[in-house]
């Protein structure tokens, strides 16, 4: 495995000042002394799950929010203390070029994932075990290398598709968008056909791969292929299995104390003890306010607070967003929240308004200051909300209006079932905007959603005849916002739809691929 490790950095940080002659991280194993035993294999598949996200870096994490969330109508950057972080502005207002680090650290990140998934399925393959056992391992990591994959076609569009363990020397070309969608589907399929159901695991593994988190992520999928069929298929599959429902309060899913319940479909695991070696979940601190030892990261919009109360929507208000002097949701020890709005000395926020979603009480954060709170990647509201997407597209308006209903219901919130057609589409859109605000999606949905002309929608929103920039510039009057000066008020001004649809390749590695990887349209 120190060969596979090594070889494998090669191709993803080549361009980097690490030599390939140095001494592996201390965890290395040699490969001729492992894969040796059905404990080995099983240890090594669980150990895959923490690269899920390689890195413990919070710098190479965040992207998740600068690029899904702050880049979007949902969030700015929000730290306006700082001026140390230009790339990330660059991101999230549409300034970067393609030599922007938050965006090839996120690139590397990925493909050192799947470097490893792929080093571990290469010794499984190999291993003396059952070969029930071997497929399961195998259909597991396929599912965590079809979720690294997903995330860079959405975020690059066509890139290498590597499945082996590669030399060095060798600098695979992009491929299309096409093939590497077909290859996520080829290993979601994979986990279907293998994967047990979350309730056959016993309770102390109900973090692993299951063949609803293979169909959920499958289902999405095709949603953003627009297969609307299939995604319906599939989103409908995870519905009639029985193994999923709703929580009954939207407020449970944020507890402290939530891990891979009822409503869980896969989340990455995150710990305080580090024994085993579980990351701690540094967005709980980089998504808070400064004043409450937070870093003031992404700050949430007063265009996300308004669609809320557009839709008379109070309860996941108070569970999404933290607003300053305002009581926080389930934390009696914070009667007013202290968003630290400009002009406060040396913490100062955009907005004042930060994540209720990865907020920890103050009772219960622990000593040590690693909080265990864990990352929900996959619920079952999204099979509910997929499936009415999917559903709508088709003009199949009663299935679509009670997949609806169902999300609806939980909040306390009426549906109009005399919705048809685009304003039942618009509907299912909004919804998923309510539902999944700061869970790191935003984004890729509005990029991906097509408006009655076939337009993207992040067009009619970005840009400087956008919707989200006008508010800004035009229509708020929001107090925090409008009175802090440090990040433009006009973000979302420099988007161009000719190229702002994909994110830059690296520059970096356009390099070490001595050219083999061509740049997206317009960047340089």
């Amino acid at each position: 495995m120190k060969k596979f490790i090594l070889l494998f950095a090669g191709f993803a940080i080549g361009g980097s000042s690490c030599s390939l002659d140095q001494d592996p991280y201390g965890s290395a194993i040699v490969e001729s002394q492992y894969y040796t035993t059905l404990a080995q294999c099983n240890t090594s598949t669980l150990v895959a799950y923490r690269f899920i996200d390689y890195a413990t870096w919070w710098e190479i994490l965040n992207f998740r929010f600068l690029s899904g969330e702050a880049s979007s109508d949902n969030a700015w950057i929000g730290n306006t203390y700082q001026s140390t972080h230009p790339t990330y502005d660059a991101v999230a207002h549409y300034t970067l070029d393609a030599a922007n680090d938050r965006n090839e650290a996120q690139w590397i990140d990925l493909y050192k994932s799947i470097g490893r998934f792929n080093s571990t399925i290469a010794g499984i393959q190999r291993a003396p075990i059952d070969d029930n056992s071997k497929k399961q391992f195998i259909a597991e990591l396929k599912f965590l290398r079809a979720w690294c994959y997903f995330d860079l076609v959405r975020n690059w569009g066509g890139v290498p598709i590597v499945l082996t363990i590669l030399s060095p020397d060798n600098h695979p070309a992009r491929n299309t968008v096409k093939e590497v969608y077909d290859q996520v589907i080829a290993d979601l399929q994979e986990g279907v056909a293998i994967l047990p159901k979350k309730s056959q695991y016993p309770a102390t593994e109900k973090f692993r791969a299951s063949k609803g988190a293979a169909l959920t992520l499958l289902a999405k999928t095709y949603l953003y292929i627009e297969d609307w069929p299939k995604a319906e298929l599939a989103a409908k599959e995870v519905i009639d299995q029985g193994e999923y429902n709703l929580e009954t309060s939207f407020a449970t899913l944020w507890a402290y104390t939530y891990r891979n319940g009822t409503e869980s479909i896969f989340e990455h695991q995150n710990g305080s003890s580090q024994v085993p070696a579980l990351p701690a979940n540094d967005f709980a601190k980089m998504l808070n306010s400064v004043a409450d030892a937070g870093w003031g990261y992404y700050s949430a919009t007063s265009d996300l607070e308004n669609a809320y109360k557009s839709e008379g929507d109070s309860i996941r208000l108070q569970w999404t967003i933290n607003r300053h002097g305002l009581p926080v949701a389930g934390d009696p020890n914070t009667p007013s929240f202290d968003g630290r709005p400009y002009p406060a000395l040396n913490s100062h926020s955009k907005s004042a308004r930060f994540s209720r979603k990865h907020y920890i009480p103050k009772a219960q954060r622990p000593a040590n200051g690693l909080p265990a709170l864990n990352d929900k990647i996959l619920r079952f509201s999204e099979a509910l909300l997929i499936h009415a997407e999917a559903c709508a597209m088709q003009n199949k308006t009663t299935e679509a209006l009670a997949s609806l209903k169902r999300v609806r219901d939980r909040v306390n919130l009426t549906t109009n079932m005399a919705l048809t057609g685009w304003d039942l589409i618009n509907a299912v859109r909004k919804e998923r905007r309510l539902e999944f605000a700061f869970e790191g999606d935003r984004l890729y949905d509005i990029r991906r959603w097509k408006d009655q002309a076939g337009k993207p929608v992040i067009n009619s929103i970005m840009g400087p005849n956008g919707s989200f920039v006008l508010y800004n510039t035009q229509t708020s009057t929001d107090v925090w916002e409008k009175r802090n000066p440090v990040e433009l008020q006009n973000k979302g001004f420099n988007f161009n739809p000719e190229i702002h649809a994909l994110w830059p390749i690296p520059s970096n590695q356009i390099i070490i691929s001595e050219g083999a990887v061509k740049q997206n349209p317009g960047y340089f």
